[in-house]
């Protein structure tokens, strides 16, 4: 139905980064005049605790005729679910774009603002005796207060790079210390997390407006409008801002009295007959009579004089797909005349 594809392996790379966090944990022994007898990294694995605890049940040797069984300690965590955070929700419609510009050097990537989610994890240390078990649970307690923050590249496509809290929520301790002599003692410390993340959607691309012209002028003397003496008596200022896509080419050696413009290098495929230039000292701006088949020079509406590398702009090629805003600010007062004006007065 969306018709888009698209991933950006979000659940992937949380489960990795969260993984991470606890990869790095020693369990040690050690006498008390300090001499460590023994050091051992805590292994962690995804997977859910219960098939650790039934391979600490099931006969070793029935199985694969090994006489070892699982090694204690250890460490498995697993994601248990996630659901909408709309607290972190903000406008959807907000763009984030793409620091640098595309291969061709006018499209930039953008995206719409994300969905955040809570992820949930259960983290599960798993001990054979209580000493091991503290070790492991006091190298993880101190960084979480209640929340350990990690710096996440969220699209690879993308230059988004947020920062995601992981807290943590609860710790709960079950000792299965009843039993049998036959039975294997497990001491087990569940911890609960969550971390909150961000599912982004497609990446689109859009073209980059690199000039913008800003245009200011007071709308007098129109029919069915305010005359200029009405808008001097009454008090009234329009002011109108048009902002439109601007070009910029620069030409290639100088010209004198001529209306032939010459460029170096093609000049952009947007720009068209009828647009007005900028940037020749004239006034009013003259206009593009005509383009040459390369693309390497124009004829514009007036002669021109220009230095060497001038650079000129063209606007006016807006098409349905570019950006542009039209802005208009209107100002009225009273100043106390006879006569007052609205903007819908039509005398």
């Amino acid at each position: 139905m969306f018709g888009t594809h698209f991933y950006h392996e979000t659940i992937k790379r949380s489960v990795s980064i969260f993984g991470t966090l606890f990869n790095n944990i020693y369990c040690k022994k050690i006498k008390e005049d300090g001499t460590v007898l023994s050091q051992q990294l805590v292994p962690i694995s995804y997977g859910p605790k219960q098939k650790f605890l039934a391979r600490l049940t099931e006969d070793a040797k029935e199985r694969d005729l090994n006489v070892t069984s699982i090694n204690l300690p250890r460490m498995a965590f697993e994601l248990t679910g996630f659901e909408y955070d709309a607290t972190r929700q903000q406008n959807k419609l907000i763009r984030h774009s793409k620091s640098s510009l595309e291969t061709d050097g006018v499209k930039r990537g953008y995206q719409y603002n994300p969905a955040p989610y809570n992820l949930n994890f259960t983290l599960s240390v798993l001990a054979k005796n209580m000493s091991d078990a503290l070790q492991i649970v006091e190298q993880i307690l101190p960084y979480f207060q209640p929340e350990y923050t990690v710096t996440m590249k969220m699209i690879d496509d993308m230059s988004d790079v947020r920062d995601v809290p992981i807290t943590l929520n609860s710790v709960g301790l079950e000792d299965t210390y009843e039993g049998s002599f036959e039975e294997r003692r497990v001491i087990e410390y569940t911890l609960e997390f969550t971390m909150k993340i961000y599912f982004f959607g497609p990446v689109y691309t859009g073209t980059v407006i690199k000039n913008v012209v800003e245009r200011e002028y007071i709308n007098t003397d129109i029919s069915g409008q305010f005359t200029t003496s009405q808008i001097n008596e009454s008090g009234l200022v329009k002011e109108v801002k048009h902002y439109e896509p601007a070009f910029a080419e620069t030409s290639s050696t100088a010209v004198t009295n001529t209306a032939t413009v010459p460029f170096a290098t093609a000049i952009n495929s947007k720009i068209s007959v009828g647009d007005e230039v900028f940037g020749t000292n004239l006034t009013p701006n003259p206009t593009v009579s005509s383009i040459a088949s390369n693309r390497l020079s124009i004829d514009l509406s007036s002669a021109v004089t220009l230095g060497e590398n001038t650079k000129l702009k063209f606007v006016g090629s807006v098409e349905p797909s570019d950006t542009f805003v039209v802005a208009e600010t209107v100002t009225f007062y009273d100043d106390g005349s006879k006569e007052s004006f609205s903007e819908t007065d039509d005398s």
